[in-house]
């Protein structure tokens, strides 16, 4: 007979809730396979799957259909206590789950149930984590962060937001309470995030930098903020007396780092940004540091060769580095970048110049074949700086730019500039066609200051480009580059020359009565 699921959940109360504790004790809030069967059925419940009830009174039984992708049928006995679905899953599966939830929820709060029951994962959790040791915080921090281990790379960049929000909530309870310990664990925290979430976010941010969508920023921004709360913590433990009890959290960190470091791929700028935070900031000793050397040798990457070198730059071993940089080859010019940027930032010149002779030989083909046009003149004006810092020949870096070719237009214009080269520049911007906005903004005002007979061919074709736009706001813009060609022009002491050119342009363009009259405002002749 059919029934509402008001008067079946009335009349089995007990029944009901007799299943609850059985659900609540049989499934484990810190098991992704059980938290996701309760998702599941709390999203059936909430999608209205559940609303169709055929009662057995004889059998003290209900049958429930759920509809969905795939319809199934749940009968819960409630004189044994049992349920079975037509899925054929053995245990309790979703559609199981949400029969019962659907039932219980009709006289109780399923919300407050939930809440409940992945309140005990946090009291395990907590009781685990108070004692205190580095094997417990590792232990508890490995299982609360699994679930971000679990979601596959395709899933919505939402998901993964979500679930990293969940698990924020959940680590709140397990924060120590005394305040010299709080950094210690946000850092052992923001560490087991990184690297359980860094599958997901290598899949979204390593790829081709060209490609952009929302989920790639939404992405982009939780990176940045784990990589910022990191530090935040590292520099909050830096400026404190460390305690005598933390000595073995101190030391197992080391491991995690490397760990992390060593054990991911992809994304090496911010990896290396993290092993480096934590050896400049928290174990400035040489014993501590010679040890990790000691460990680094016998990994056989490449990236453990970059770290070696990392010590040996902040340590001022030029000759070690020296040595090391022989292993520079076209294939890992991205992984020695971040080290060169390093030893700019700590002014360590000679470090610098090793490094960058080395990388030298192979840039022009980097910049061709790895790095993406959009991104190719933010990179070229990177690596000329790089190489101005590490003191290299202005002939050698002016060479470089016939390597980097179109996306080195901006950069060698303002190298031209420093040097007053303007007739260089001018002919740079004719050779390349750029627009007379981009020359204003790349040295134009300055050349005209300085020497203005060498751009005036560059602002007659300018002015030619605007002329032939035919529109009153285009004649205007072609009237101001008149008179900064005559001022120009009155500055070198060309006034004759200057009066022939403007006079033939009138005449070449008297049909354009709007240009004429610009003209006319302009008062042009000198």
């Amino acid at each position: 007979m059919n029934m509402t699921v008001e008067r079946v959940s009335y009349l089995h109360e007990n029944e009901i809730n007799e299943f609850m504790n059985t659900i609540k004790h049989a499934l484990r809030p810190d098991i992704e396979r059980n938290a996701l069967e309760i998702r599941r059925a709390v999203a059936l419940v909430r999608n209205g799957a559940t609303n169709s009830y055929r009662y057995a009174p004889s059998e003290g039984a209900v049958i429930a259909t759920l509809l969905g992708v795939d319809s199934e049928n749940v009968r819960l006995s409630f004189n044994k206590v049992d349920a079975n679905c037509t899925c054929g899953y053995a245990g309790w599966c979703s559609h199981r789950i949400a029969v019962v939830f659907h039932l219980y929820s009709q006289h109780n709060s399923l919300s407050e149930w939930l809440h409940e029951w992945r309140r005990t994962e946090s009291q395990q959790m907590a009781l685990s984590i108070s004692e205190r040791t580095p094997d417990a915080w590792i232990d508890v921090l490995t299982r609360l962060t699994q679930p971000l281990r679990a979601i596959e790379v395709a899933e919505n960049p939402g998901v993964f937001i979500h679930e990293s929000s969940i698990i924020d909530q959940k680590a709140t309870p397990l924060i120590p309470f005394e305040y010299e310990w709080k950094p210690l664990f946000e850092l052992y925290y923001r560490l087991h995030v990184l690297d359980a979430g860094w599958t997901y976010v290598k899949g979204h941010l390593g790829g081709e930098p060209t490609s952009f969508f929302y989920g790639k920023w939404y992405v982009q921004n939780w990176l940045t903020e784990q990589l910022g709360k990191l530090n935040d913590s590292v520099n909050a433990i830096g400026a404190k007396p460390k305690l005598f009890e933390a000595d073995a959290f101190h030391e197992r960190v080391k491991s995690l780092v490397r760990t992390f470091a060593l054990g991911n791929s992809g994304l090496f700028h911010e990896r290396f940004q993290v092993y480096r935070l934590f050896w400049q900031q928290l174990f400035p000793f040489r014993a501590a540091r010679d040890t990790e050397l000691t460990i680094l040798t016998n990994e056989e990457s490449e990236e453990a060769r970059i770290f070696i070198a990392f010590f040996h730059l902040i340590q001022g071993e030029h000759h070690e580095l020296a040595n090391l940089v022989t292993h520079v080859t076209a294939t890992n010019v991205a992984t020695w970048l971040p080290l060169a940027k390093l030893a700019e930032n700590n002014d360590e010149t000679k470090a610098l110049s090793i490094i960058m002779h080395a990388l030298l030989p192979f840039i022009g083909d980097y910049v061709s074949d790895s790095v993406s046009l959009s991104s190719r003149p933010a990179f070229v004006r990177d690596i000329d700086g790089l190489f101005e810092a590490a003191d290299f020949s202005e002939e050698l870096r002016e060479s470089m730019f016939a390597q980097y070719g179109e996306p080195g237009i901006d950069v060698y214009a303002d190298f031209l500039v420093e040097r007053e080269r303007f007739g260089e520049w001018a002919a740079l911007m004719h050779r390349y066609g750029v627009s007379y906005d981009g020359a204003e903004a790349g040295g134009l005002k300055v050349a005209l200051a300085s020497d203005p007979s060498a751009v005036l061919p560059l602002l007659h074709t300018f002015a030619m480009g605007f002329i032939k736009e035919k529109n009153r706001h285009s004649y205007r813009r072609a009237v101001k580059l008149f008179k900064q060609m005559k001022t120009g022009s009155k500055k070198s002491g060309k006034a004759d020359f200057w009066n022939q050119y403007i006079d033939t342009v009138r005449e070449k363009n008297r049909r354009l009565r709007a240009l004429m009259e610009e003209m006319e405002k302009g008062n042009l002749n000198l």
